[in-house]
């Protein structure tokens, strides 16, 4: 460091005082050298030495992040690259008519409308061949999942018994009340892990169950879709069920929230009303909800068009803030993704558009909207929805709080890697 020692212009003697003189300088120059070193370095940059206590001076670390802010930093930076279609689009779980990837739309919502997920149901002809088969199918998903920029949600409705979808690929399998009826544990939780595995195969990421509502209107509309007809026998066989499903790598879903249990009519063709007081809705229809968020932490919770006037005199529980924001998420607690029932049904058709239903459902507080099934409806829920952003019904923080939800879900589910 020559620029440090003495000015070139300075000269001193060789006599011994001079060299005595110049020697005691570069001592002192040395000293100053060395502490001044020292203070200009933090103390993060020190070689941990003895202090006057005994103890040695650490390195200074960083405090790591912990699973839930590496999951939040990873969706923050996927959706710091999306766009406002891409956004909104993923709001959005369609359905599709026949197998024709191309000729059905769903290549055009996945590849440009950048849909969020999609349902394949049997009664929309999606598993004919060569679809009915579980190469057939799992080929499906994987060419639907390579086409998206951001991986799909996948699923179908495969609760057993009279709600087997997947019934083509792995024959008939016991209802609800069938595995409750054994009063074995073990035999729901091993049904839930069997379903999750053979949904893997064929490329489906989730399902739409288990049903959670509680059994108390004689002869049932739900039948034996229903575990049993006190909340606790509910909440613990289905908790089981959806732990086989969870554990096995497949999203689960509750379902019919607020309870579809004392239905007396089928709300694919009306809207339903239940008139319960509240305290009668939160010992019974609430009260599986309540056992099972915090314990089970479903991925998913499904609300439905039933009006329940205790709670909202006016609009079906999956378009009311007062059902979702209000007691689903706020007297429940519950922050994970909520999804719509069909919103094509007979109770909300009768009444609103698709796409204003979309618009309402999003403010009531739901993530995903379950219904659409050609390019046209998908484009006038996604206008619809801009419509709603521009006129101040919706905000872009609302809508990122739902894509940040959904995203989440999908890291946590293997669908992001």
């Amino acid at each position: 460091m020559p620029d440090l020692l003495l000015p070139t212009h300075r000269r001193y003697r060789t006599s011994p005082w001079g060299k005595a003189r110049y020697s005691g300088f570069i001592f002192i120059m040395s000293f100053l050298l060395v502490f001044l070193s020292a203070c200009s370095n933090p103390l993060g940059d020190i070689t941990p030495a003895a202090t006057s206590t005994g103890e040695r001076l650490q390195r200074p670390t960083e405090t790591p992040l912990d699973p839930l802010q590496r999951a939040e930093a990873k969706i923050s930076q996927i959706m710091a690259g999306m766009s406002l279609d891409q956004k909104l689009g993923q709001l959005i779980v369609v359905e599709y008519l026949g197998n024709d990837y191309q000729g059905s739309g769903l290549q055009d919502m996945v590849t440009q409308q950048h849909v969020g997920g999609i349902i394949y149901q049997e009664i929309n002809n999606n598993f004919n061949a060569p679809d009915n088969t579980v190469n057939g199918l799992a080929a499906f998903s994987r060419q639907v999942q390579q086409d998206a920029k951001i991986p799909l949600l996948i699923g179908t409705d495969q609760e057993g018994g009279q709600v087997n979808r997947l019934e083509v690929f792995h024959g008939p399998l016991p209802s609800a009340a069938n595995m409750a009826g054994t009063g074995n544990l073990e035999y729901a939780f091993n049904q839930g892990a069997q379903v999750a595995k053979w949904m893997v195969q064929l490329g489906i990421n989730s399902d739409l169950a288990p049903v959670v509502d509680v059994h108390t209107v004689d002869p049932p509309i739900l039948q034996d879709r229903m575990f049993g007809s006190t909340p606790q026998t509910v909440a613990t066989y289905a908790g089981t069920f959806l732990e086989g499903l969870q554990k096995n790598g497949v999203a689960g879903c509750l379902k019919h929230f607020p309870g579809l249990g004392a239905l007396t009519s089928d709300p694919h063709v009306g809207l339903p009303t239940i008139n319960r007081s509240l305290s009668e809705l939160e010992k019974i229809d609430l009260a599986p909800y309540k056992l099972m968020i915090g314990k089970e932490h479903p991925a998913m919770i499904m609300d439905t068009d039933v009006r329940m006037p205790a709670i909202d005199p006016n609009l079906p529980a999956e378009l009311s803030p007062k059902a979702i924001n209000g007691i689903l998420r706020g007297d429940l607690g519950y922050n994970g993704v909520v999804i719509t029932d069909g919103l094509y049904m007979r109770g909300v058709s009768d009444y609103w558009t698709l796409s204003q239903a979309a618009v309402l459902a999003i403010i009531a507080g739901n993530d995903l909207i379950e219904g659409p099934y050609t390019v046209s409806q998908v484009a006038k829920v996604v206008s619809a929805l801009k419509q709603a952003l521009q006129d101040g019904k919706l905000t872009q923080a609302r809508i990122d709080q739902s894509v940040k939800r959904i995203l989440l879900m999908k890291l946590e589910y293997g669908i992001i890697k």
